[in-house]
C-alpha cells in the first residue's frame, strides 16, 4: 500500500493524495498496535525507561495523534465524492 501510494505520488496520479492518506493511516495504525502489544507483553516493565518499548511508545503515540483525523477527512471526502460521468 505504501509503495503504491508513493508510485502514485511520483506519477502525479489524481488520486495520489487519497492513496497517501490511506497508506499513512494504515501504517500509523499498525505501528501503534505493534507498540501497544509490546507494552502489554512487558506489563508494567514496558513503561520503565530502561526498556526499549517505553522509548518506542513515546515516539509512536504522538505520530498516532498528529494528523490522524486529517487523514480520516481526506479519505472520507474521496469516498463521498460523486464519480465523474
Amino acid at each position: 500500500m505504501i509503495h503504491r501510494a508513493a508510485a502514485a505520488l511520483d506519477a502525479k496520479h489524481p488520486e495520489a493524495t487519497t492513496r497517501c492518506a490511506m497508506a499513512k493511516r494504515f501504517a500509523t495504525d499498525v505501528g501503534f498496535k505493534v507498540v501497544n502489544d509490546a507494552l502489554q507483553l512487558h506489563g508494567g516493565y514496558g513503561y520503565i525507561k530502561e526498556y526499549r518499548s517505553s522509548v518506542i511508545c513515546g515516539t509512536a503515540r504522538p505520530s498516532d495523534l498528529e494528523g490522524h483525523e486529517i487523514m480520516r477527512v481526506i479519505i472520507a471526502r474521496r469516498c463521498w465524492r460523486r464519480p465523474e460521468s
